[in-house]
């Protein structure tokens, strides 16, 4: 099990919500936010996150279509991205699942219930990466 605190990079061009979130993953992530997909692209450049939380409904690049280059992109293709978003209707949930996020959550939520997400969505994480590693070690015995 890993020791290291997990990097998350929350995207919202809403500053209210940005410090929301960030308020409530600080104790327990490390926590980078971004105004904006271009900022996401910038803050990646340095280091690959552990999960992104993500907006749909921002301007220049929405998430979708965020999403998609980081689908597209051999380096970003495996972090986990969760839509947190105002878009309530079942058809962007159903588009934002399609492109690959893990999850999708509506706005306004409820805080300790998104801690539990994230986390439980980590772990999946974690343990899918620790499968991958043990089965490669298996095949190469």
């Amino acid at each position: 099990m890993e020791n290291t605190r997990k990097k998350i990079i929350i995207v919202d061009d809403n500053a209210s919500y940005l410090s929301v979130v960030r308020t409530l993953l600080k104790p327990y992530y490390d926590i980078y936010p971004a105004p904006s997909a271009a900022k996401l692209f910038q803050i990646m450049d340095n280091f690959i996150p552990d999960m992104v939380l993500l907006d749909i409904s921002m301007p220049e690049m929405d998430g979708f279509e965020a999403i998609a280059l980081m689908k597209e992109s051999p380096r970003f293709k495996d972090v986990p991205v969760v839509f947190i978003t105002a878009k309530d209707d079942e058809e962007s949930a159903a588009k934002g699942l399609d492109l690959g996020a893990v999850d999708y959550v509506t706005k306004p939520f409820y805080g300790p219930l998104l801690l539990r997400r994230i986390n439980n969505l980590l772990l999946v994480e974690q343990l899918k990466r620790e499968l991958q590693e043990s089965k490669a070690a298996n095949t190469e015995a």
